[in-house]
């Protein structure tokens, strides 16, 4: 096991990651799908089309996705004119997502999308899901776990921060419980991939009124340049160490023993 990946654990809590590039408006991607299709199809086969209300002024208007699916379903490609995006609930390790992140990103140099790219984003949610006589807080360290006035018991509990490191910020929320129902985080918009082991065992527990916990560790970096596979590749790199590094700060010894 190396101390970045993740999915090596012996009990992984990882359920869903996300590689996305924000871009200025590029309302002809249309025109440059069929050729990334045609270059991702080896790896994701399978599209389907689908729609994202955009905000922008005044008067809102639906504007084209496509999502690019693998044949398990547990890996996508999402394309549209503000983003373009990687979504995963299978993680080997760092080097294979990432691996697969740069093939989209290299489809993309090779279609000559010549997009400008404005920001990137690695985001990971791990789900909390406690053994037998444990609660959610427990796997947190003790500075993130809260109060519990006597007599009260905690239905839902939110920790929030942001961490500055050279050229990226990292955020982390921690929901220990999550709110009553609560699976993902609420702005989190995941597609319609294949559910990994833990996030089924987590809707096991909702179902039977038991409580569970989700940490979301999203690293964001200002690129502010047209696009460029390499360079943003790099970039992506380092942003994962991050993510991994501010993601292990959060936890408690019995999240280590019990995952790791």
């Amino acid at each position: 096991m190396t101390n970045t990946a993740l999915g090596t654990w012996r009990r992984p809590p990882l359920a869903y990651v996300v590689a996305e590039l924000v871009i200025s408006p590029y309302y002809s991607m249309a025109a440059k799908v069929p050729g990334l299709q045609d270059r991702l199809r080896s790896a994701f086969p399978r599209t389907i089309e689908a729609k994202e209300l955009v905000i922008d002024g005044a008067k809102p208007s639906a504007q084209p996705l496509w999502q690019l699916m693998s044949v398990d379903q547990k890996h996508g490609v999402q394309l549209g004119t503000r983003s373009i995006s990687l979504h995963a609930t299978s993680y080997v390790q760092s080097s294979d997502f990432l691996g697969r992140w740069a093939e989209v990103l290299d489809a993309i140099q090779a279609a000559d999308l010549g997009a400008f790219v404005e920001r990137a984003g690695l985001r990971y949610v791990d789900l909390i899901v406690p053994a037998e006589g444990r609660s959610p807080a427990d796997y947190l360290a003790p500075s993130l776990q809260g109060i519990t006035p006597e007599g009260g018991r905690s239905t839902g509990s939110m920790w929030a921060a942001a961490f500055q490191f050279a050229g990226s910020l990292v955020n982390l929320r921690a929901a220990a419980p999550t709110p009553q129902g609560l699976l993902l985080p609420p702005d989190f918009s995941a597609l319609p991939l294949n559910k990994p082991a833990v996030m089924l065992d987590a809707e096991k527990h909702l179902r039977d009124e038991a409580t569970i916990g989700f940490v979301d560790t999203d690293c964001l970096k200002e690129i502010g340049k047209v696009f460029d596979a390499g360079e943003l590749l790099g970039a992506y790199t380092e942003m994962q160490k991050l993510t991994s590094k501010t993601f292990k700060a959060a936890l408690s010894d019995i999240a280590r023993g019990e995952w790791m």
